[in-house]
């Protein structure tokens, strides 16, 4: 098998504040794209031609794409996975080919092996399928296997599953007359749910099923992630890190490199080109460091991070476990911050931050970030509507791309901020703000004369 088709179309409405401003497949991990990471686990399977499906803010995808070979870009027509796939077929000259959504995270060693698998399966499709454990099934394509095959499909099912779709198939050309015939509605639903209008992939495998079709399921072994949400982005991320970093055994340091015989280290390290590590630094785990990027005046950087290109972290801030640092940000004068800094994020002079922080997102003085409600439970959040309940992330903030906050602001646990907003000085800020606002407190005050008459004179 040669050909494998990615699925870059959707909108990706329920990872707001991000999809505001971004296909989500370009969100990165540990600085590098989540589409390209697919196409390089790809290309390192086996695969000669990839052909991508595109459709909302393609343009992004065109870019993080733009120098890899032998990449082919669809149109979609219509919506959802069955319309995107549907979009693409025609175009592939092999019987048989694989399809993979462009959100999931999964391990080299998951691909490869679903890959030896479905070969020696002789089925009409073969699934990889990740086991639920504590996962709600109503949040996922989800179905019942046993022995390997795939007995039912069920879409957002209440119960009685144990196993989601993970999102990475094989197929035959058989497909495609299922594909044609789909309703345009998953209709394989429990009594009582109400599926939306839109055609998915899954219906027409489940149509397959019906007809006495034989579909291969093979088990993930690792972790798999679908960025539904904006907490799966964190936690993937956070568990991205620790997969690449633990692999590191040995340090790899770039081209006129300074690293202080005054600081300490207690890891392996990778850095670029150019990069500077200084006196006082503390560095307590294995680290990647991107070029030109200075870590210095005592930062503190805990296990399995990732920093980008052209960096400054600085004056005693902190580094939390297995964040991200993206390209471009500055952290300093003791601000202490975990989990995602994207592209030019700014964090200084104090502050706590925990969550996501979007691209060019400047955090004022003192702004911090709670983690820990009284009630010791996850913050519930709502998206479209629906209550949610995060079992990874429920805590921290969400900022979008492009969020400015004024001095000593206070976010509560598990909040989202949409993009393009500011929250201005000493506002509490207790609820998810849309995009494109402006929250800030107005405050009462009193005037009155006061002078050395008040002590007597």
């Amino acid at each position: 098998m040669k050909t494998a088709i990615i699925l870059a179309a959707g909108r990706g409405r329920k990872i707001w504040p991000y999809s505001s401003t971004r296909q989500k497949v370009t969100l990165p991990l540990a600085n590098k794209a989540l589409i390209r990471w697919q196409v390089e686990q790809l290309r390192k399977a086996g695969f000669e031609r990839i052909y991508v499906v595109v459709g909302y803010r393609k343009e992004q995808v065109f870019n993080v794409l733009a120098e890899m070979e032998n990449i082919e870009y669809i149109e979609q027509k219509g919506q959802g996975t069955n319309a995107a796939l549907a979009s693409a077929i025609e175009h592939v000259q092999d019987e048989r080919f694989a399809v993979l959504y462009g959100d999931v995270v999964l391990t080299d060693d998951d691909i490869k092996r679903f890959l030896n698998e479905q070969q020696h399966a002789g089925a009409f499709c073969s699934m990889l399928i990740h086991p639920l454990g504590s996962e709600r099934p109503s949040d996922w394509m989800c179905v019942r296997a046993e022995e390997n095959r795939i007995i039912e499909i069920l879409g957002h099912p209440r119960d009685n599953v144990s196993f989601r779709v993970a999102g990475f198939f094989s197929f035959s050309k058989a497909i495609l007359p299922y594909l044609l015939r789909n309703p345009g509605a998953m209709s394989s639903v429990q009594v009582g749910m109400m599926p939306p209008d839109e055609a998915q992939l899954e219906e027409a495998i489940q149509a397959a099923i019906e007809d006495g079709e034989s579909i291969h399921a093979v088990e993930t072994t690792g972790f798999a992630y679908d960025l539904d949400k904006p907490w799966h982005y964190l936690e993937a991320s956070f568990n991205w890190n620790d997969h690449v970093c633990r692999r590191i055994d040995r340090d790899m340091i770039g081209k006129g490199t300074f690293i202080s015989d005054a600081a300490d280290i207690h890891g392996r390290i990778v850095t670029g080109e150019h990069v500077e590590i200084g006196k006082g630094v503390i560095i307590e785990g294995n680290v990647i460091i991107g070029a030109n990027s200075k870590i210095i005046q005592g930062a503190i950087l805990d296990p399995n991070i990732v920093v980008g290109e052209r960096c400054t972290i600085r004056r005693y801030c902190q580094i939390e476990q297995n964040s991200t640092i993206g390209h471009e940000c500055t952290i300093g004068h003791g601000a202490e911050v975990g989990g995602i800094l994207l592209r030019r994020a700014y964090a200084y002079h104090y502050g706590e931050f925990w969550g996501i922080l979007g691209d060019n997102g400047d955090l004022g003085a003192a702004t911090v970030c709670g983690t820990l409600r009284f009630d010791d439970q996850n913050t519930i959040h709502t998206i479209s509507n629906r209550r949610e309940f995060p079992q990874f992330g429920a805590d921290a903030a969400y900022l979008g791309d492009y969020v400015r906050t004024g001095v000593n602001v206070i976010i509560s646990p598990g909040t989202k901020i949409g993009a393009y907003s500011v929250i201005g000085a000493g506002t509490i800020v207790r609820q998810d703000v849309p995009d494109n606002s402006l929250l800030y407190v107005e405050q009462e005050q009193v005037k009155k004369a006061w002078g050395p008459e008040m002590y007597g004179w």
